[in-house]
């Protein structure tokens, strides 16, 4: 072939580079404008039809035509998802293409003799050439940028995205409060709490000030003497952490209330406002609650008395050194005080938005704290933290990177770090009992993994996740459920590799997590529908609609599974593979957070009340 032929052949390649490139970009932002205005779950028909069943309940044929255009609807937006990625890649490749052709034909016809009279200098063929170049690639480069960033964020639309910040992976160097500091905090942040309790609560002395000098010294150094490690029945007998023990769902406490009305005040045994916000949820050990709120200036943890309400302490959270000054920015629906806290008895650990994490006596002094990174999330931090074998849990999964990593509880120091690659998520950590061994669980995009508690080892991992996940997975009789608006609700069989038992996308949770138990898998969905599955096959048992929906996680106790909706409406089911509605008892107030159980009582944080519900 000449280097005439050769020069013609490199021309019609890159135009037909350039027209492919440009198809492909028109397709990328056609089929993104129809994704971003056919929101499945928005869906006018669909919401017509609903409120047509709300009228004719019994109407059998209504509800199976909702739940086929509502499989249809997520159906095509999957299909659009994958068109979108897939165009892109064959959007760059055919701008590789072109660039690659057009290189090809100008230095062809820069080496084609020509007569001197007929042809430009060197230097001005070039620039020509350049020009030429730049001119024709930059609209599709353009368009390539834009239909990218559209396609990436899609999901992002429904909330404003905030600020972020870009951190180091590495670590920040532990900070340890001295005694002397400890003091200090304690002097500054102790209330008696008289200002924030209902008016029954008398005022408290100062706790913290009455711990004798040298108990107080050996706790600032570490565990107190007395220290002993908290055992499974420990955990299981109290309500230690975001969905109970090892963060599975299930309460084991007993004689739980199943009707109340806290408009009116009936079975509230006491009710206090939190002084600062957070979506976090209660956790109770022995007679002692525990919440953490703040804002964009202010972090605290409080302990409340079980009984009374009574403010205990306060620990306002401060003097942390982080690796940015810049200010922090979250979202309303998530806050600064998202992460529920964890305790094993001897001390309570909190996380909040900005990193700051601290290890507090019951007292509420403070062991020690460290910042962990202030993590590059647009809507804020929401994983919250586990504890066990005096290991404590950290699900860090942001926007820079992802990894899970335990610090040993009595000092704050790294045990161990593992790196993810996982994309950001909201979810938080279980434990799954697995024989004789425990394994750590955690769900993200776009992965289900599982890690060795003791060495943060890898112990099996699954790609079956999608979109931004909030929910926690699930756990029973040797199986993790996992689920997504967007993706799957999913059964895995953990191993090396995983399998997978059975997948639905019928109902879908956007934040509630799944909870499992006696063989019937619950869901509770963002758009009000409560679902039961068998948790053997993935059949669907039965579904229940509700007014409003779903951020709290269904919680399991004696029997009984309960479901706190947005409005702040308890929905309780028994535990069966037949729906049977024991009531719905309200709390007077919305709630996104997830209920604490104690023996006789049920801890519930409302927006503005944390509230004490008993028999």
């Amino acid at each position: 072939m000449s280097p005439g032929e050769k020069q013609l052949l490199a021309l019609r390649i890159a135009y037909a580079a350039a027209i492919f490139s440009l198809i492909v970009g028109v397709v990328m932002l056609l089929n993104y404008q129809q994704l971003v205005t056919t929101d499945p779950l928005e869906s006018e028909v669909l919401k017509s039809m609903v409120e047509r069943l709300r009228e004719d309940a019994s109407n059998e044929q209504l509800r199976h035509e909702i739940r086929q255009l509502d499989l249809m609807a997520r159906n095509a937006y999957f299909t659009s998802q994958w068109q979108i990625r897939t165009g892109a890649f064959l959007l760059i490749g055919g701008i590789i293409i072109l660039v690659a052709a057009l290189r090809k034909y100008y230095s062809l016809k820069a080496s084609v003799a020509l007569p001197d009279t007929a042809r430009k200098p060197l230097d001005t063929e070039l620039l020509i050439s350049r020009r030429w170049i730049f001119y024709t690639l930059a609209p599709l480069f353009g368009l390539a940028l834009i239909a990218s960033f559209l396609s990436i964020d899609h999901l992002a639309v429904t909330y404003p995205v905030a600020e972020t910040i870009s951190v180091a992976d590495e670590i920040p160097v532990m900070q340890i409060i001295t005694q002397d500091d400890a003091g200090r905090a304690a002097e500054a942040t102790p209330r008696t709490g008289d200002e924030f309790v209902s008016q029954a609560a008398e005022k408290i002395p100062d706790t913290a000030e009455a711990a004798p000098e040298q108990e107080t010294s050996a706790r600032i150094a570490g565990a107190p003497a007395t220290a002993r490690q908290a055992s499974a029945a420990d955990f299981m007998n109290n309500f230690p952490s975001f969905r109970g023990p090892f963060g599975l769902g299930v309460a084991h406490q007993r004689n739980a209330p199943y009707h109340w009305d806290g408009a009116s005040g009936e079975k509230v045994l006491w009710k206090v406002a939190v002084p600062l916000p957070g979506y976090n949820s209660p956790v109770v050990w022995n007679q002692q609650v525990f919440v953490s709120g703040a804002n964009n200036s202010s972090q605290s943890v409080y302990c409340y008395d079980l009984n009374t309400g009574r403010l205990l302490w306060e620990h306002q959270v401060s003097g942390i050194s982080r690796p940015s000054e810049k200010a922090i920015r979250t979202t309303d629906d998530t806050g600064f005080a998202a992460p529920t806290v964890a305790t094993d008895g001897q001390h309570v650990y909190a996380i909040f938005a900005t990193g700051d994490l601290v290890s507090l006596n019951m007292e509420g002094r403070r062991i020690w704290g460290r910042n962990m990174g202030i993590p590059d999330n647009h809507y804020g931090h929401s994983s919250s933290l586990l504890l066990w074998n005096d290991h404590l849990f950290i699900q860090f999964d942001t926007n820079v990177a992802g990894k899970v990593l335990a610090l040993d509880a009595r000092t704050g120091e790294l045990v161990w770090e593992t790196a993810r690659t996982s994309k950001i998520s909201w979810a938080s950590p279980i434990l799954a009992s697995m024989g004789d061994n425990y394994q750590l669980v955690l769900a993200s995009s776009p992965e289900v993994a599982a890690y060795d508690p003791d060495s943060g080892r890898e112990l099996w991992k699954l790609n079956c996740m999608s979109g931004e996940v909030g929910p926690s997975p699930g756990f029973y009789n040797g199986v993790v459920y996992a689920a997504n608006e967007y993706a799957r609700l999913i059964a895995i069989r953990p191993g090396n590799p995983p399998v997978t038992l059975w997948e639905s996308n019928e109902y879908l949770p956007e934040v509630a997590s799944p909870v499992v138990v006696d063989g019937l898998c619950f869901i509770a969905t963002s758009y009000g529908v409560i679902a039961c599955f068998d948790a053997g096959t993935g059949d669907l048992l039965w579904e229940y609609e509700a007014n409003q929906g779903f951020y709290a996680s269904p919680v399991v106790a004696e029997g009984k599974v309960y479901f706190l909706d947005m409005d702040g409406i308890m929905h309780i089911f028994s535990v069966d593979r037949g729906m049977q509605l024991i009531g719905t008892p309200e709390l007077g107030e919305g709630s996104a957070s997830t209920p604490a159980f104690a023996n006789g009582k049920i801890l519930i944080r409302g927006f503005d009340h944390l509230y004490c519900i008993g028999n």
